[in-house]
């Protein structure tokens, strides 16, 4: 998302842009190459500790503050564009904000605690707790708030947060990636799909917020009522052995294929039939917009962001958090009616390209800029 946003914020040529994030213990200044435009982006990191299996860092918070403090002394900034209230790197800005005058924007994710949940249960009380302090506090700091779906917005009530202060603009997506035209053949040879097998796809993290378990259980399922298929799994994490356990019955319908590097992953949507996000929790979920992109139908759980990126029986299906037969159904429909399938996939394709392309978040993001500048 940040370097997508300072990408394509580049691109017309208008802004200067720092990026300042967290590394592992490293202190270093470098130039980051951005492909498909002359600028240059100045990345500086500062150090913070990572806990690899609930995807989280915690930054070295004097050492944030000292790098942004001394850019804020050298350069005349206009704004700080901060990322996620879940990450206690967007306390720093805060309590610069006074000293240099300088607005400071936050665009956050989910509300975790709150309305997204990671499935552990003593995570989710320490999530829940820092939401209703520390997160709260946050919330209620910065000038502006940008969710990155419309429920957000009776969320952020909810905490207290005035209205006049948040706004709804999403992720973009990089729709000419996702072209439909992809030769996918070796794929097709590498994980021995056949010509007559449907394809089921998943595509995040193996972890227990994500239900790949639900995906298991559909596929075990399908092919008992006799569907050819396999089911790949692209992505890696923390509960990867236990779903090898489970798909021993089907070990040859369920492909591991582990971390793909982002220019391959529009390869695996073309060869896809069906994406499928039986996730506990989302945000905004990127993949859903590729697979959409891609002109795939997507099935996943009405959570969240979800329900901005699929129109319920247009686009792909919603499926209620519990009601997981619903998977089923929804899969296997969109399994036996091929021109269903295709219909879904076209207008899920013009969905995100007239809602999600990078040039209509880019405008949004421009026009909110302007306006706390001005004001």
């Amino acid at each position: 998302m940040v370097h997508g946003l300072a990408k394509h914020l580049l691109a017309n040529g208008k802004h200067e842009i720092t990026l300042v994030q967290p590394s592992r213990g490293s202190k270093f200044v470098e130039e980051l190459y951005l492909k498909r435009t002359d600028h240059k982006i100045e990345t500086i990191t500062y150090s913070a500790f990572f806990f690899r299996n609930i995807s989280y860092n915690v930054p070295n918070l004097i050492n944030e503050i000292k790098v942004l403090s001394k850019l804020l002394s050298k350069k005349k900034y206009d704004i700080i564009q901060a990322y996620d209230q879940t990450y206690l790197s967007a306390i720093a800005p805060i309590l610069l904000r006074k000293k240099y005058e300088i607005p400071i924007v936050l665009t956050t994710d989910n509300i975790a605690g709150y309305s997204w949940f990671y499935g552990d249960t003593f995570v989710d009380i320490a999530a829940k707790l820092y939401v209703y302090s520390v997160g709260k506090w946050m919330l209620n700091s910065y000038d502006r708030l940008i969710f990155l779906y419309t429920k957000a917005l009776d969320e952020a009530e909810k905490l207290g947060t005035p209205k006049d202060r948040v706004r709804v603009i999403p992720n973009g997506v990089e729709l000419e990636k996702f072209k439909l035209d992809l030769d996918i053949d070796n794929l097709r040879t590498n994980f021995s799909v056949g010509p007559d097998e449907k394809v089921l796809l998943f595509v995040g993290r193996l972890a227990k917020v994500k239900r790949v378990e639900i995906l298991i259980s559909l596929t075990k399922s399908l092919l008992k009522e006799g569907f050819k298929l396999k089911t790949l799994l692209v992505g890696d994490g923390p509960d990867r052995k236990f779903y090898e356990k489970l798909v021993r019955p089907i070990r040859s319908n369920v492909v591991f294929i582990g971390q793909v590097p982002r220019a391959e992953v529009a390869k695996y949507y073309s060869l896809a039939d069906v994406l499928v996000l039986p996730s506990l929790s989302e945000g905004l979920p990127q993949v859903l917009l590729e697979a959409s992109a891609a002109g795939k139908p997507c099935v996943a759980t009405n959570v969240n962001g979800v329900s901005d990126i699929i129109v319920h029986g247009k686009t792909g299906y919603l499926v209620e958090k519990w009601n997981v037969g619903a998977y089923r159904d929804y899969v296997k429909s969109l399994l036996e009616d091929e021109q269903l399938s295709k219909k879904m996939g076209s207008m899920a394709a013009q969905h995100v390209k007239e809602n999600f392309s990078w040039d209509t978040v880019v405008d949004k993001y421009e026009k909110m800029y302007e306006d706390i500048v001005n004001s």
